[in-house]
């Protein structure tokens, strides 16, 4: 059986429970439910460029309900940017499932956001065809952290200590592989799995650390209400540097239509280089774009995750949206020690690197 990814389930039993509570974030609806949610130009919302000339429509789902990390979408949205290359796009905020890979293979969706973990998975089966075509972030949000009034100041001191976890087969990878990397031994510690109750294991003091919470959002989040954290990162302690969401393209729709494709990209790139020119117009863009009653967000909440996510976007070495062969193919021999994946898979079944000048 393959693992279901950590952050895919942490995030559908969020999803799950803000529905059942009514008082968390939610998406808006289903797919067939969703609107547009992007307040760009009349002529796109007509689906006619300027010109009179018709738009292209694209359905984008993401990973998440709306926040910071999308700001590159809705930006290229409000300018125009999609309009110009001719596309029409709906972008559509997760409801209860989380599954953007399922949407785009069976078409119900032409771009998703979706893990590096799933985008492997994927190829790994049988009857699922798609290609990662950009990568929204060059490395990974998803980390480890302690109360700094606590026990465990650094990994060494996992020892003898409880550590908090979702129960997934890639969570538990991550951990051990830290934890040997450190010199522990896999009994040296114990693993609890406390399904998605992840901050509230850790501020209670339930356990001692937690595994799988995002530097983006929770960590911000506990940070925001008084807590004070270490953070450990999983890629500066043994698990491979990855991407940690990409967009994903069904393989027959990117064959039939490799310009739209890279049409979408470039209009992405574009609202990313807005995003990173004004924080102050990137916040007014997400309160306008993304506050609802139904996505509340906190202005400060996501202030603090604009200027946590721009290096992990773009970096000295590696621009937004690229991927490389050599990353792909370490996280990829990473999974499969770990049983997280059984084919041989390479690097070209996973993704695809559009030219787009």
């Amino acid at each position: 059986m393959k693992a279901f990814g950590i952050k895919k389930w942490i995030r559908s039993m969020a999803l799950v429970t803000a529905v059942m509570t009514a008082a968390a974030f939610t998406g808006c609806g289903t797919a067939s439910e969703a609107k547009s949610l992007g307040t760009g130009s009349d002529s796109a919302a007509s689906g006619k460029q300027d010109d009179g000339k018709d738009l292209k429509e694209m359905k984008v789902i993401l990973d998440w309900t709306p926040n910071a990390i999308h700001t590159f979408l809705y930006d290229a949205e409000e300018k125009g940017y999609f309009a110009e290359e001719g596309i029409k796009v709906t972008i559509i905020p997760p409801a209860q499932s989380v599954d953007a890979v399922t949407f785009v293979s069976t078409g119900k969706a032409d771009i998703g956001l979706t893990y590096p973990l799933e985008t492997v998975e994927a190829a790994d089966a049988e009857d699922i065809h798609i290609h990662a075509i950009g990568a929204v972030t060059q490395e990974s949000l998803c980390c480890m952290a302690s109360l700094k009034d606590g026990d465990v100041q650094e990994i060494k001191d996992f020892k003898g200590k409880k550590i908090g976890y979702d129960g997934t087969a890639s969570s538990e990878a991550m951990v051990r592989t830290v934890a040997r990397k450190a010199g522990l031994a896999d009994d040296d510690y114990e693993l609890m799995d406390v399904g998605f109750d992840l901050t509230t294991s850790l501020t209670t003091k339930s356990v001692d650390v937690v595994a799988g919470i995002m530097i983006n959002d929770e960590v911000i989040t506990m940070e925001n209400n008084g807590y004070d954290l270490n953070v450990f990162s999983y890629e500066t302690n043994g698990v491979p540097e990855m991407y940690d969401i990409v967009m994903v393209a069904a393989d027959k729709a990117y064959e039939e239509n490799p310009e739209l494709y890279k049409g979408f990209l470039r209009a992405c790139a574009k609202g990313f280089e807005d995003m990173k020119a004004s924080e102050d117009e990137t916040l007014d863009l997400i309160m306008k774009t993304m506050n609802s009653d139904e996505n509340p967000l906190d202005r400060e909440q996501q202030k603090g995750s604009y200027e946590t996510l721009l290096p992990f976007m773009e970096n000295k070495d590696a621009k937004f949206l690229s991927m490389t062969d050599e990353k792909w193919e370490n996280y990829i021999s990473w999974m499969k020690e770990n049983g997280l994946v059984e084919k041989d898979v390479k690097p070209a079944d996973v993704y695809i690197a559009p030219e787009l000048d």
